[in-house]
C-alpha cells in the first residue's frame, strides 16, 4: 500500500513520522501548494515523490490510497478529488464542514466503489475497543451517563479563530468527545441542548451539550479552545463506571465496581508506536477486503457525528462559506 498525503501541516508530519518508523516503504508521495514545502517534508519524512498540486498526486497510478491532512474547509473538496481519481480515501478529522458534504463525499465513494473512512483514530486503538468488550461483558452493566471534555487554550490558532476555514472548538475538539459517546452508547439521540460563548470570526470557542437517548442513557460534552482543562471520558453504569484519561488520546482505562474498587486497569500496547499506525492496519484490512467502509469507522457513524455538530452550530449561530456551497 503506497500512500499519498495531501497536505504537508502538523497532522500530516505526525502521520508520517509513524509511518516512517513501522511501514517506511508505504512513505510515496506528498502535495502541497508551495513545492518547496512539499519537497522539504518529502525530504525530511522519506517521502518519493513531492508535487505542488493535488490533481498530480491523485494522477499518480502509483498512488493506493490518499490521506486528506488539509483544513476541515478543505476536506471536501480534496477528498471528492481524489476519490473522482479511483483513490482511496482516509479524511483527517472532523470529515467535511457538515453533514451534506458527508453524504456527497460516501455517496461519490459508492459510485465509484472506493474505500473512504475518517480518520478518528481513537475508533482504532486496541486500548479503546477493550472498553467495548468490558461493556458487552455486563460487568458494569449498561450506560447511563457518560461524561467527555477536552479543552485546550489555542484561540491563537487561525483555523480555529477564523469561519472560512470551519473554526472553533467542536470540529476540532468537540468531536473527540461526541465520538466518545457515540461509541459506547447503543442508542439514538432524541435531543440535544447546548450552550456556547463564541469568539474570533464568530465561531464556537466553548461549549456544553448534553445529549438525551431513547435507551435512557445521557451524555453530556465539552469543549474549549480557550482554556485548560479536564480531558477525561466517564462512563458511568448500573453496576460501576470506566475512566479513560484522554478521549483525544487515552493511555489509561480503569474500571470501577459499584463500590468504588479498581476492578480493572490497562494501557497501550507495548508495541505500540504512536495509535496512529491502527487506522492504516484498518484501511490495508479494507483494501485487502474489498471494502469501501470499515466496522470501527463506519460511514453512518461518520454522519452520525456530522448532522450532531450540524445541529450544535445551527443551535449557536454558527455557519461556515461551506455550509452554502454544496
Amino acid at each position: 500500500m503506497k500512500i499519498g498525503i495531501i497536505g504537508a501541516g502538523v497532522i500530516a508530519n505526525k502521520i508520517s513520522q509513524t509511518l516512517r518508523e513501522r511501514w517506511s516503504h508505504m512513505l510515496y508521495a506528498v502535495a502541497s501548494r508551495d513545492l518547496a514545502r512539499a519537497q522539504d517534508f518529502a525530504q525530511r519524512n522519506g517521502f518519493v515523490r513531492a508535487y505542488s498540486s493535488f490533481e498530480e498526486l491523485v494522477s499518480d497510478p502509483q498512488v493506493d490510497i490518499v490521506y486528506v491532512a488539509t483544513p476541515h474547509s478543505h476536506h471536501y473538496a480534496h477528498a471528492r478529488l481524489a476519490i473522482e481519481h479511483g483513490k482511496a480515501v482516509i479524511c483527517e478529522k472532523a470529515f467535511t464542514a457538515n453533514a451534506r458534504e458527508a453524504e456527497e463525499l460516501i455517496l461519490q465513494a459508492r459510485k465509484h466503489n472506493v474505500f473512504l473512512m475518517e480518520a478518528l483514530w481513537t475508533r482504532f486503538m486496541p486500548i479503546t475497543r477493550r472498553i467495548r468488550e468490558v461493556l458487552d461483558s455486563g460487568i458494569v452493566g449498561c450506560p447511563r451517563l457518560v461524561s467527555a471534555s477536552l479543552c485546550w487554550s489555542m484561540t491563537q490558532v487561525p483555523r480555529i479563530s477564523r469561519a472560512d476555514l470551519c473554526g472553533g472548538a467542536l470540529l476540532d475538539l468537540g468531536v473527540y468527545c461526541l465520538n466518545f459517546a457515540d461509541m459506547f452508547i447503543d442508542g439514538n439521540i432524541t435531543g440535544i441542548t447546548s450552550n456556547v460563548v463564541k469568539g474570533g470570526e464568530d465561531v464556537d470557542w466553548t461549549s456544553t451539550a448534553s445529549l438525551l437517548y431513547d435507551n435512557g442513557c445521557i451524555a453530556n460534552v465539552q469543549s474549549s479552545a480557550c482554556c485548560y482543562q479536564d480531558k477525561r471520558g466517564i462512563i458511568g453504569c448500573e453496576n460501576g463506571r470506566i475512566e479513560v484519561d484522554a478521549v483525544n488520546w487515552p493511555k489509561q482505562v480503569t474500571v470501577y465496581d459499584a463500590s468504588g474498587k479498581m476492578i480493572d486497569q490497562w494501557g497501550i500496547p507495548s508495541d505500540q508506536v504512536s495509535g496512529y499506525e491502527y487506522e492504516f492496519l484498518a484501511a490495508q484490512e479494507a483494501l485487502d477486503n474489498g471494502w469501501i467502509e470499515h466496522p470501527l469507522m463506519p460511514h453512518d457513524a461518520t454522519l452520525r457525528l456530522m448532522k450532531v455538530m450540524d445541529t450544535l452550530r445551527q443551535q449557536w449561530g454558527v455557519t461556515y462559506p461551506n455550509d452554502t456551497n454544496l
